[in-house]
């Protein structure tokens, strides 16, 4: 478990170190069409990153755009590539700019608008406020993630799986649960018990639970 702990921290510090010494940073990750099953038992697929899910954890916190790069045949066709930019049950993708297009044809000036043009809305609704032209580096303060928050969204995860469930709860879901809590505090560990030192395993404990509510395992 400590091992895992430890190499989140070198591979989240080394990507922080990037920006903090004012570079722009640009994340790039092959895709994968991936078969889920929700907690009805229906399964669906999705185009996710092929990034294994603790990395993505860290690089999902500092990304300001998650897009998704595909090519588009037109009906004379000709190809070109667009860049998504809001996430789908088709695919994972998402913007901290709420103005930003669902999509547009992918060319660096035509993100670098699109991401002018959110900002620019972003002010209007704030008359100015909040908007500054100076240049900062957002990573020089760490962003950690809260504990009462975290265990707050297991419990509340827990309790959707158990309503989901139904009175199958204890022999399917309970099993998996206790499975994954030991795979990162050990054997006869609770999650109540936690200390709030232990963020990083709520962290993943909870990306694998909703992993495992995807999956239907």
């Amino acid at each position: 478990m400590k091992g895992y702990k430890l190499a989140a921290k070198e591979f989240d510090e080394t990507l922080r170190s990037i920006p903090q010494m004012g570079y722009g940073l640009v994340m790039i990750s092959h895709s994968e069409d991936k078969v889920f099953t929700d907690e009805n038992g229906k399964e669906y697929n999705q185009i996710v990153p092929t990034l294994d899910k603790r990395p993505r954890l860290i690089v999902d916190r500092m990304s300001d755009i998650i897009g998704y790069a595909h090519p588009v045949q037109d009906e004379d066709g000709t190809t070109h590539t667009t860049l998504y930019m809001r996430g789908t049950p088709r695919f994972v993708a998402g913007s901290r700019f709420r103005f930003t297009p669902p999509s547009i044809e992918f060319t660096y000036q035509n993100l670098v608008d699109a991401i002018g043009e959110a900002i620019d809305k972003e002010a209007e609704t704030h008359n100015g406020e909040f908007v500054t032209d100076s240049r900062t580096t957002a990573y020089e303060i760490k962003e950690t993630p809260n504990f009462d928050q975290l265990m707050s969204t297991f419990n509340d995860l827990v309790s959707k799986i158990m309503e989901a469930a139904g009175g199958n709860f204890g022999t399917t879901w309970a099993p998996r649960i206790n499975d994954i809590v030991a795979k990162h505090l050990g054997p006869g560990k609770k999650v109540a018990e936690m200390q709030r030192s232990q963020v990083e395993q709520l962290d993943l404990i909870i990306s694998d639970l909703i992993d495992a509510v995807g999956q239907g395992i």
